[in-house]
């Protein structure tokens, strides 16, 4: 075991979610998340520009396979949050998110005081969108 730490680490760069069809995918969380898409290899995967950092999403097929990385994949209900930038605009998310007709399928506010909500995509992945300062 090494005697000192490591620095520490800034943030998530990337996250993956793993689905059944890309084109399904970019409708959704371009169209609907508008996250900028960033690459597609249709029938294998589909990345998205999230600020500085970027969600991959992979046809777990393709990356059980595939030779040039680890094997990495997962099956059933995924769960990744999205922080809103204020909460004036986690109110618009919510909004924008009904008029799409998502069903929202829990809100909570946290000890913080802050709130959340959680939906579905395409392939039944959890997802959430908090009011900044729910992890303080």
């Amino acid at each position: 075991m090494p005697s000192s730490s490591p620095p520490s680490l800034s943030h998530v760069k990337e996250t993956c979610l793993y689905i059944s069809d890309t084109a399904k995918t970019r409708a959704f969380y371009e169209g609907i998340l508008h996250l900028p898409c960033t690459t597609e290899i249709p029938r294998q995967l589909v990345f998205f520009k999230v600020g500085e950092d970027r969600l991959l999403c992979f046809v777990p097929e393709f990356s059980r396979s595939n030779p040039t990385l680890p094997a990495h994949y997962a099956r059933g209900p995924q769960h990744i949050a999205f922080e809103a930038s204020t909460s004036e605009a986690y109110n618009a998310w919510r909004a924008h998110i009904e008029v799409a007709g998502i069903p929202i399928e829990h809100e909570t506010t946290w000890p913080t005081g802050r709130r959340s909500f959680y939906f579905r995509d395409p392939d039944g992945h959890s997802l959430e969108i908090l009011e900044p300062g729910v992890w303080g």
